[in-house]
């Protein structure tokens, strides 16, 4: 069993649950988190057992528990997908792949055609969260209220990629987070937690190193302001909505918007309500292109202690070499 990892039949501590050779989980902003169950195993009697294990067979609900500090993170928990099956002659190298993803792949399985009634972007996530048996908590900036007499929330989609869409409109990012002891999953909704502190503090050199390596990657050459502007049909009166900058903090001294010294607007279009509304769908524009920073890294869970999650906010601290030279020389 990989070091420290448990896994739980719903959300469940059971010592009679098979326990994988490896686990791989992948997490990401934007997308539901998948897993991955590594089982060696063995033809018993001629037959092989395993397969016929409930508590892995299809939608049979697991969770993941590791060690996070001297604390315990649950990193996943939602029902099984799929099977991989490779069988070695004699049984000897037979691999079984579990696979599986959180639970809000269940709000993706059916595609919808619904006019919401009277309802803002807030109401309709959290309406969707809460049907799906999550723990809905809900933060958007945008409270306009979509009626049908004017611009109506309209759903062609599944719920999962309707609350995506809602999310994204106003700049905000979906993930989930668990209760180390009950697993119990509360769905979070709202803009990137810039402001949190360092859940862990990541180290290239020294002593204090803790990443084996980096890949470093920046490209400024992304919108940083946009002109949005729109007709209010019904008062009769013209909306502006332009937004100079992303309304998050920056992560370091300067920001993207401080940095360039050449335009890079962009204008925008859509149908809303109040100038409030269009100001919103451009900050979260500009929250989407204001990442022009990136950094791949490789760590290992044992040397870092800490589990790093898609919305960790963490710090970064690397050493420099720098030489200098000059073409002049003080007088005395």
């Amino acid at each position: 069993m990989p070091l420290g990892c448990e896994v739980l039949s719903h959300g469940v501590p059971d010592p009679s649950m098979p326990q994988p050779a490896r686990v791989e989980v992948v997490e990401a902003v934007g997308a539901s988190t998948v897993y991955r169950l590594f089982y060696d195993f063995h033809i018993e009697g001629g037959d092989l057992p395993l397969l016929n294990e409930a508590r892995l067979g299809p939608e049979a609900e697991i969770a993941l528990r590791v060690p996070d500090g001297p604390a315990m993170a649950v990193l996943v928990r939602g029902p099984v997908t799929q099977q991989r099956i490779a069988i070695v002659t004699g049984g000897e190298g037979s691999v079984l792949e579990v696979i599986g993803a959180d639970l809000t792949i269940e709000l993706a399985r059916e595609h919808k055609v619904n006019v919401w009634p009277s309802v803002t972007d807030a109401a309709a996530i959290t309406e969707l969260l809460g049907a799906a048996g999550l723990v809905p908590q809900v933060n958007l900036p945008s409270t306009v209220v979509h009626v049908e007499t004017k611009s109506a929330l309209v759903q062609r989609e599944p719920d999962l990629h309707l609350i995506r869409r809602l999310a994204r409109r106003n700049g905000c990012w979906l993930w989930l987070e668990y209760d180390p002891v009950a697993a119990v999953a509360t769905a979070r909704v709202e803009r990137p937690p810039v402001d949190a502190p360092a859940a862990v503090q990541l180290h290239l050199a020294g002593a204090s190193r803790n990443i084996e390596q980096a890949t470093i990657e920046w490209d400024v050459e992304r919108v940083v302001a946009t002109d949005a502007l729109n007709r209010d049909v019904f008062g009769a009166t013209d909306m502006d909505g332009a937004t100079e900058r992303s309304p998050l903090t920056p992560l370091a001294s300067l920001a993207l918007a401080d940095i360039v010294t050449k335009p890079r607007r962009a204008r925008l279009t859509m149908p809303v309500d109040d100038a409030g509304d269009l100001m919103v769908r451009g900050e979260a524009a500009l929250i989407e292109q204001g990442w022009f920073v990136s950094v791949a890294l490789r760590v290992s869970a044992r040397v870092l202690k800490h589990v790093v999650r898609a919305h960790s906010v963490v710090e970064y601290d690397h050493w420099m070499d720098v030489a200098l030279v000059r073409n002049g020389w003080n007088e005395a």
